[in-house]
């Protein structure tokens, strides 16, 4: 009796593990989809719609002053853009006045 629980013990467990590592492929690969969704950047709008519509993505600033910030746009409000996850400054952000950028690059491919 007592091998019997436990071969169906043993089979429940790799069962289970087999359902939950099957789901996390499958959640691992939605997530990187949405990742590599294209940025699309608009000549026919302005600075800050672009920069709307790259919020969750990465995008390098190039301001007049010849700074560049590079780091993940989290909001755009009024004549402002705030950047989170500064790079190559661990935990750190950055609220970036839209009429003093020159330029913005983001990936779109």
């Amino acid at each position: 009796m007592k091998k019997l629980i436990g071969k169906h013990a043993l089979t429940a467990v790799v069962a289970l593990t087999m359902i939950f590592g099957f789901n996390l492929l499958i959640n691992a690969g939605i997530v990187r989809a949405a990742e590599t969704e294209a940025a699309q950047l608009n000549a026919n709008t302005s600075m800050m719609e672009n920069l709307a519509a790259l919020k969750g993505k990465s995008v390098t600033v190039y301001l007049i002053s010849g700074q560049t910030i590079t780091g993940i746009v989290n909001d755009v409000k009024g004549n402002l853009l705030h950047l989170v996850k500064i790079s190559q400054k661990e935990f750190y952000d950055a609220l970036v006045a839209i009429d003093r950028i020159s330029a913005i690059e983001a990936k779109v491919r």
